[in-house]
Parts: C-alpha cells; sequence; structure tokens
C-alpha cells in the first residue's frame, strides 16, 4: 500500500530490495477505506474486542487457545518498529486509517519504480482504460482485482472484468487476477479467461490460522488437486493448452 509518509515508503522499498524480493506490487484500490459493512455488522477490529460473541467462540475451540498461547505475540513487521508511534495493535489500526493516501496517481507508480528499480506488478485493475495506463506507467503486469469484493458494495467481479482487459492489453503485459480464487476450478476458469497467474488471500489465511504453516500447505495441496483433476475432467493434461473451450456453450461464468 502507498501510504501518505512517503519517507517511509522510501525505506520500505528499500528493505525490500535486501531482502531479496524479485517484484514489487503496488495497490492501487485502497486510496480510502471503504465501508464495508459486513465488518461493521461483524465488528471486526484491531485488536479483537472481548465481546460476548467473540468469548464464546473462543470457547468453543481450546485447542487453538493452548497452541496460540504458547506463541510469541505476533507485530505486524512491515511496520512495527518502522514507524514512530506504533507500540501495539491500537496504535498501528489507527497509523494505517489515517495513512491511506487519497492523492495516489500514475506520478506516483513512476516514482515507486524508479525508486524500486526492478519488476513492478499493478494490483487493483478493473477498467481497460487503466489496464493501458498500467502499461504506459512501465508495470511488467497487472493484477485485475475488486481487493475481494471489500471496497465497494456492487462491483462487478473481477472474473467479470478480466476478458475486457485481457482483450485490450494482454499482449502487451502479463495479466494476473485475484478476488474470489477459493479452489483449483477458480484457478482454471480465470487461466481460460487469460489470466497468468492467481492469488488468493482468503484460502491461506484459513490455512495460517486453523495450523499455523502446515494449514497453509494443506490450502495449497487442496487448491493444487482440484485443478488437478479438473483439467482432467476438461481434456487437459497441460495448462498451456487450457482455453475458453473448457466452457460449455451458454455456461461462460461471465455470459
Amino acid at each position: 500500500y502507498v501510504m501518505r509518509d512517503r519517507d517511509f515508503i522510501e525505506r520500505l522499498i528499500d528493505r525490500a530490495k535486501a531482502a531479496g524480493c524479485g517484484a514489487l506490487v503496488i495497490t492501487l484500490d485502497l486510496q480510502i477505506l471503504g465501508q464495508r459493512h459486513k465488518d461493521i455488522r461483524n465488528g471486526l477490529s484491531t485488536p479483537p474486542k472481548p465481546t460476548l460473541a467473540n468469548l464464546i467462540n473462543l470457547a468453543t475451540k481450546p485447542r487453538w487457545i493452548m497452541g496460540m498461547a504458547g506463541t510469541p505475540r505476533r507485530k505486524f513487521g512491515n511496520i512495527h518498529g518502522h514507524v514512530k508511534g506504533v507500540t501495539d495493535m491500537s496504535n498501528l489500526g489507527a497509523w494505517t486509517a489515517d495513512q491511506f493516501d487519497p492523492s495516489l496517481n500514475w506520478g506516483d507508480v513512476e516514482w515507486i519504480k524508479k525508486r524500486w528499480g526492478g519488476k513492478i506488478i499493478i494490483k487493483g485493475i478493473m477498467e481497460p482504460e487503466d489496464a493501458r495506463l498500467a502499461v504506459d506507467s512501465g508495470a511488467d503486469a497487472l493484477v485485475v482485482s475488486n481487493h475481494g469484493g471489500r471496497q465497494l458494495d456492487g462491483a462487478p467481479s473481477a472474473i467479470a472484468a478480466l476478458p475486457g482487459i485481457v482483450d485490450a492489453v494482454g499482449s502487451q503485459i502479463e495479466v494476473h487476477m485475484d478476488s474470489g480464487i477459493r479452489s483449483g476450478q477458480d484457478v482454471l476458469k480465470a487461466w481460460a479467461l487469460g489470466a497468468r497467474g492467481t492469488y488468493i488471500g482468503r484460502a491461506f489465511l484459513w490455512g495460517l490460522g486453523a495450523a499455523g504453516e502446515a494449514g497453509v500447505t494443506k490450502a495449497l495441496q487442496i487448491i493444487h488437486k482440484e485443478l488437478d483433476l479438473t483439467m482432467a475432467f476438461c481434456g487437459h493434461t497441460r495448462i498451456e493448452t487450457v482455453d475458453t473451450g473448457i466452457f460449455r456453450p451458454g455456461t461462460h461464468p461471465v455470459a
């Protein structure tokens, strides 16, 4: 995310360089925080509030609680210790909410690319016009994404936006997709419509929350197995041969 504190962003980029990261992803779809009605209803907060519902939920998961009790306290390592005044999760939440930059523009993208000096991936593209601007900015890839559907209620799905963007710029830049990838079938549909990479968020986080590193591995194995099986049922043994021919007439996911 691009924050108002440009000094922090510069240092974050330098830390990514030092860590040997191969590419930098710039998120363009969170200049401001959406209202997120579901979060308002479920009371999501950082840190979680000790409400009756939360306490009852925790009481039903004693094994998970015991496991968490034996681990060190976790902090948001990208920020904690690198920003003044952020000492706990409450400070972090307030700082983050205040730091989203509504003035983010394509000039900032060019500045980041110059500072970074490596491959840039632009995330949050939902319109062919923005896809063409991403190409003009010198990006190496773009991610078709509606931020998991959380930012704007009623926004089109990423899978619906994907074909038009691929048609507009797919020969000039590598197109990826996220938002809604929950299974191997989702991966295959996105590939068939032109995506050359898919991203997952909630799937691996569910695995992480349930069983740590082993849970993440299991989540990836589930997606991989389902992708393999779905390809087999569609008559394909290589992902490179998959195209829109896998969809039955009238069942195209964005028809």
